[in-house]
């Protein structure tokens, strides 16, 4: 190989390790571990009860989760205020999910979540926040105002008998406009809803298996 070759194939080398860096850099770096701790604490108790595992100390899990969520609410709100929605661009792809996820648990603030999902209205058509968790949380605001949702994503589960989910079946808790349902979850990258209610219901059964 020719000095220049090397040379040539070198310098190709570092534009794309150069570039492959540009993509990961976010703008707010220690936003996105404080964003990735905080869902971090707001999973742990729902991953113990979907394993069935109880808390080492005695503690009633569902009880810990209220209390991470009342916890991370003022920390939400003063993120919102200091860096508006937290994207792609300003926290990464992981992050900015995390965001989402801990802004879906704050069901008793709607006012925070209703705000929430006007900033990140405006962050979809830039491709700087996620139109499927963006549909999430239009449905969860919609049920937890009283309002049918758009895209059948917020579920509750019938057909089981006492403990027995052999036979649960999913169902969206409200929609409007069914029969145009699976065209509003097209257009923003969604599959079909029948798809995604048999997928949940097996999830339910698989996590209430009983251990043996």
């Amino acid at each position: 190989m020719t000095t220049a070759k090397l040379i040539c194939l070198l310098l190709v080398a570092l534009v794309v390790s150069v570039s492959a860096k540009a993509q990961t850099a976010v703008l707010y770096p220690k936003l996105s571990k404080t964003l990735d701790s905080l869902r971090n604490v707001d999973q742990w108790p729902m991953q113990r009860i979907t394993r069935q595992e109880p808390d080492s100390i005695g503690r009633n899990l569902e009880q810990v989760e209220k209390d991470n969520y009342a916890r991370h609410q003022p920390v939400l709100e003063k993120i919102v205020r200091q860096f508006g929605f937290p994207g792609f661009r300003e926290v990464g792809k992981t992050s900015s999910y995390n965001f989402w996820l801990l802004v879906q648990h704050a069901d008793a603030h709607v006012d925070f979540q209703r705000k929430v999902l006007k900033l990140m209205r405006r962050e979809v058509q830039p491709h700087n926040a996620d139109p499927v968790n963006y549909a999430y949380l239009v449905d969860r605001l919609a049920i937890n105002t009283g309002q049918l949702e758009e895209y059948g994503t917020q579920l509750k589960y019938t057909g089981n008998v006492g403990d027995d989910y052999s036979k649960v079946v999913a169902v969206p808790v409200s929609l409007r406009d069914s029969k145009n349902v699976d065209k509003r979850r097209a257009a923003i990258g969604m599959g079909p809803l029948q798809e995604y209610l048999n997928g949940m219901a097996d999830m339910t059964r698989q996590m209430n298996k009983r251990k043996p």
